[in-house]
């Protein structure tokens, strides 16, 4: 990737009222995503980006800063920047909705996701009133949170809307972060998230999965997520057991949360 392929990127995801380092930040990531540049590619450096670019220094580093946040790019002393080779062990990168503060009170456990089922169910369901679709692909996941505890991930798409839920190969599917594989799929970014919490006692079958007694209360996050303002594009449900770890919960979707 050069500075003359990133400035017109960058012209494709400049909008009005979005800030320019994010536009920068989704522009690197939707080449990366789409396989325009492969792992091990390096980047121009930020010199270089600010001769070509229509933006300023200052907004150029901070956009590179939550991508190396992310670790879709990876710094190496004295050579440069690079784009990561972002194969994890089925450790998720950049989760959103399970960001538990580690000991430092600076970072975040690391998350590991399995793929339990994926299976298209037919409505009423939970997900009718906010993706506006009698039929939904259900993905059931529980979700290892270092090596303390898990959660149980209930998520519903429209399958017609984005069929790479149903086409990929569950092994990928399992450590995926859904919002990287929307933004491939749609070219947008998640721009809103509605969350709701509250305590409550899952199914028996959601306690016997998290190995908890059975009317055991549970911390229940309700996720209506969107592209744009208005434009509904998925669904969650999840339920964490007891725990005395802090959920972070950041406004902006995108946000790295700490940095490290």
């Amino acid at each position: 990737m050069n500075a003359i392929d990133l400035s017109q990127l960058l012209e494709r995801f400049s909008r009005p009222g979005l800030p320019k380092y994010t536009a920068l930040h989704d522009a690197v990531l939707h080449a990366v995503a789409s396989g325009q540049v492969k792992p091990g590619t390096r980047m121009p450096n930020e010199q270089e980006l600010a001769q070509v670019l229509p933006i300023s220094l200052g907004t150029i580093q901070r956009a590179l800063r939550q991508l190396v946040d992310e670790r879709v790019i990876q710094r190496r002393p004295g050579q440069g920047s690079f784009i990561s080779d972002r194969s994890s062990g089925g450790q998720m990168e950049h989760p959103f909705h399970c960001r538990f503060v580690d000991d430092s009170g600076q970072g975040y456990l690391p998350v590991f996701p399995e793929v339990l089922s994926r299976e298209r169910v037919s409505g009423p369901g939970p997900w009718t009133a906010h993706l506006r679709c009698k039929d939904a692909l259900q993905i059931i996941r529980r979700i290892r949170i270092g090596d303390e505890f898990s959660v149980h991930s209930a998520f519903w798409v429209d399958p017609l809307r984005l069929p790479v839920f149903v086409s990929m190969p569950l092994r990928q599917l399992t450590s995926e972060n859904f919002k990287q594989v929307i933004f491939r799929a749609c070219g947008q970014a998640i721009h809103k998230v509605d969350l709701f919490t509250r305590q409550d006692v899952p199914p028996l079958e959601v306690s016997k999965l998290l190995d908890i007694p059975a009317r055991q209360f549970c911390s229940s996050l309700r996720v209506q997520a969107f592209l744009g303002e208005t434009d509904p594009i998925y669904y969650q449900r999840i339920f964490t057991p007891p725990t005395e770890r802090e959920l972070h919960i950041v406004s902006d979707s995108r946000a790295p949360g700490f940095a490290p």
